[in-house]
């Protein structure tokens, strides 16, 4: 049984001449964590509020472990939670009347709720601000709520887009950890960043989208197989002509001051060599998966009509 079985799904809004999404399949194996990636307005909160079901797609089938999109909503809500994109906390209540009361909504009893509330309060480092009106949280306390209220629930799959958007690298660490937890207890999540190191760290399966279309998908050893060298090298712009780089791999434009190689660890010596002998700016780094995505989707700034669609 699938978490999620998409076929041939897309959606096009009103007044848009291009899709969000456009005919994209995807099957989502149980207990495991889903990671979507895409530039801003490549359609991945499409496909995320569709499967949530919050969005109708124009056309094709969504089915959340066996259970038809359109026929079983009130069965598929009974299992899922969301943490959405541009959610907000309301003003005048409290981080544990979040957590609190969203359980007890959800059916939980008064012990269960209060002990769970507690829980992921504390683990969030939000216990001691618990009575503070969210009007007077910092913004990253605001988003650590949207999570808690997610992650306090049962729910068998737990849609997270961009959880940790605007939280310091500590608070990141304390979601990381918490989504950790929850695949270990089975929950299926399907997650969507813009950080490449959040989705190298929790990802089992990748999909990256641009312009509503699939481009690549798989573990994250098969995304990385779309770059085929594993080595990077920058060296200064100014010191080696490109046409000699070219030689050993793959040239991109690095920057200002530099020129980022794509080559295998065998030119290393060589290519060091150069750089000694010319006194150059001369760093190696693993290839990671920022530059296999850049490769792919491109580092043009997209102009689209789709950005007129929040995505």
């Amino acid at each position: 049984m699938k978490a999620i079985e998409a076929v041939d799904v897309t959606k096009k809004y009103k007044g848009s001449s291009s899709y969000a999404i456009n005919n994209i399949s995807l099957n989502i194996e149980p207990g495991r964590i889903f990671t979507l990636l895409g530039r801003n307005g490549a359609g991945k909160t499409t496909f995320v509020r569709i499967c949530a079901t919050q969005l109708l797609p124009s056309s094709g089938t969504v089915k959340i472990f066996e259970n038809d999109l359109i026929k079983d909503t009130e069965k598929i809500r009974n299992n899922i939670s969301i943490v959405p994109q541009e959610g907000r906390p309301l003003r005048a209540l409290t981080p544990w009347d979040h957590v609190y009361y969203w359980l007890r909504i959800r059916g939980v009893n008064k012990q269960e709720s209060y002990t769970r509330a507690e829980k992921i309060l504390r683990e969030f480092e939000l216990y001691d601000v618990r009575n503070r009106l969210a009007m007077y949280l910092s913004g990253g306390m605001k988003q650590k709520v949207l999570v808690a209220m997610a992650m306090a629930t049962d729910s068998k799959l737990l849609f997270l887009d961009e959880p940790t958007i605007g939280l310091d690298p500590v608070s990141r660490r304390q979601i990381w950890k918490a989504i950790k937890e929850k695949k270990e207890n089975g929950t299926t999540i399907l997650l969507t960043t813009h950080y490449m190191d959040e989705a190298e760290v929790l990802s089992d399966d990748i999909v990256i989208i641009d312009k509503g279309i699939v481009i690549s998908q798989g573990t994250i050893s098969d995304i990385r197989k779309n770059i085929k060298e594993n080595i990077k090298i920058e060296i200064s712009k100014s010191g080696v002509e490109s046409d000699v780089l070219k030689s050993y791999g793959t040239v991109v434009d690095g920057g200002m001051e530099t020129i980022k190689l794509f080559t295998f660890e065998s030119n290393i010596q060589e290519l060091s060599a150069i750089a000694i002998k010319k006194n150059l700016f001369f760093k190696v780094t693993p290839i990671t998966l920022d530059d296999v995505f850049v490769s792919l989707v491109g580092s043009e700034p997209n102009n689209s009509d789709r950005e007129l669609v929040r995505d």
